[in-house]
């Protein structure tokens, strides 16, 4: 069996991609791309997450800080947290996933010591963003358990900021620090998790390079 596929292209010319399927193969969920996850809309400091598909996650980070230590906590489903020293909430999945900022940076990129008297934590950069791409199956990470549900063909992905310093460097409007995002859980579904990857019965439009049609 063959499943066919066309793009319609520039000047009504048309692709077509025909892959072939063996009768009864088992055939992968369609991936269709998810909305990215809306992002702090206020500080200095945003961060977002969305779904590629092939059970990945995409998390973003963008920077107008010099602060290199906000990081992204996940979770996969509802597996359970763990304690970490100096943190007063439980967390999941931290480490690896931090925001970068231009030198000289804090708290080691050689901006020095952060008083009240005396603030080398800046909020006025210009952005710098950080990408990172989790693989549910193999993750990266210093905490890596194994992906709760592993029959399961979706995944929720719940993320957020947890460490690092309040919000905007403690340089809000009414001038009290605050958390960024106060902790609170973003939520995306992660899809194909479960099923053949890679088979001729799936297309990973991602991963192809038409040329005339360009990409998103």
């Amino acid at each position: 069996m063959k499943r066919t596929f066309s793009l319609a292209g520039a000047a009504g010319m048309a692709l077509t991609v025909a892959l072939a399927m063996p009768v009864g193969a088992a055939q992968a969920e369609p991936f269709v791309p998810g909305p990215v996850a809306p992002g702090q809309p206020e500080g200095a400091v945003t961060h977002s997450a969305k779904n590629l598909g092939n059970c990945k996650a995409e998390f973003s980070i963008v920077n107008k800080t010099n602060v290199t230590t906000y990081t992204i906590d996940w979770r996969i489903d509802d597996e359970a947290g763990r304690p970490m020293a100096g943190v007063p909430v439980e967390v999941w999945r931290t480490g690896g996933m931090h925001s970068k900022a231009e030198l000289p940076s804090w708290p080691d990129g050689g901006a020095g010591t952060n008083t009240a008297e005396s603030r080398t934590m800046v909020s006025n950069r210009a952005p710098v963003t950080a990408t990172y791409v989790q693989d549910l199956k193999k993750p990266t990470g210093t905490w890596t358990p194994p992906l709760p549900n592993p029959g399961a063909s979706t995944h929720e992905v719940s993320y957020r900021i947890v460490l690092g310093p309040p919000g905007n460097n403690g340089q809000t409007p009414s001038g009290s620090p605050e958390w960024l995002g106060d902790r609170g859980w973003r939520h995306i579904t992660v899809t194909g998790c479960n099923g053949p990857s890679g088979s001729s019965g799936s297309l990973d439009w991602g991963s192809l390079d038409f040329g005339l049609f360009g990409r998103p």
